[in-house]
Protein backbone atom coordinates (compact mmCIF):
# COMPACT_ATOMS: atom_id res chain seq x y z
CA UNK A 1 0.00 0.00 0.00
CA UNK A 2 2.62 2.48 0.85
CA UNK A 3 4.66 1.98 -2.82
CA UNK A 4 1.39 3.30 -4.37
CA UNK A 5 0.95 6.17 -2.47
CA UNK A 6 4.80 6.96 -3.05
CA UNK A 7 4.42 6.59 -6.80
CA UNK A 8 1.19 8.80 -6.19
CA UNK A 9 3.33 11.67 -4.75
CA UNK A 10 6.30 11.26 -6.99
CA UNK A 11 4.07 11.67 -10.04
CA UNK A 12 2.66 14.72 -8.15
CA UNK A 13 5.82 16.57 -7.38
CA UNK A 14 6.90 16.25 -10.69
CA UNK A 15 3.36 17.93 -12.15
CA UNK A 16 4.12 20.52 -9.74
CA UNK A 17 7.40 21.04 -10.38
CA UNK A 18 6.32 22.08 -14.23
CA UNK A 19 3.40 24.25 -13.08
CA UNK A 20 6.24 25.91 -11.42
CA UNK A 21 8.73 26.05 -14.34
CA UNK A 22 6.29 26.90 -16.60
CA UNK A 23 4.95 30.32 -14.33
CA UNK A 24 8.41 31.29 -13.88
CA UNK A 25 9.09 31.27 -17.31
CA UNK A 26 5.58 32.65 -18.45
CA UNK A 27 6.85 35.56 -16.14
CA UNK A 28 9.55 36.13 -17.04
CA UNK A 29 8.66 36.32 -20.94
CA UNK A 30 5.50 37.82 -20.05
CA UNK A 31 3.25 35.24 -21.22
CA UNK A 32 1.83 32.73 -18.35
CA UNK A 33 -1.16 31.79 -20.27
CA UNK A 34 1.12 30.23 -23.00
CA UNK A 35 3.67 28.61 -20.63
CA UNK A 36 1.34 27.59 -17.91
CA UNK A 37 0.05 24.37 -19.89
CA UNK A 38 3.46 23.82 -21.74
CA UNK A 39 4.62 23.53 -17.95
CA UNK A 40 1.71 21.00 -17.10
CA UNK A 41 2.62 19.27 -19.86
CA UNK A 42 6.11 18.64 -19.20
CA UNK A 43 5.12 17.84 -15.95
CA UNK A 44 2.75 15.62 -16.80
CA UNK A 45 4.97 13.75 -19.11
CA UNK A 46 7.73 12.75 -17.08
CA UNK A 47 5.65 11.67 -14.25
CA UNK A 48 3.89 9.42 -17.21
CA UNK A 49 7.98 7.85 -18.52
CA UNK A 50 8.79 7.62 -15.38
CA UNK A 51 5.83 5.02 -14.25
CA UNK A 52 6.31 3.41 -17.52
CA UNK A 53 9.44 2.35 -16.29
CA UNK A 54 8.90 0.94 -12.77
Amino acid sequence: MEKMETKKSKKGIRVATGVILGVLVGVLTSNIALWLPIGIAIGAAFGYTNQKKS
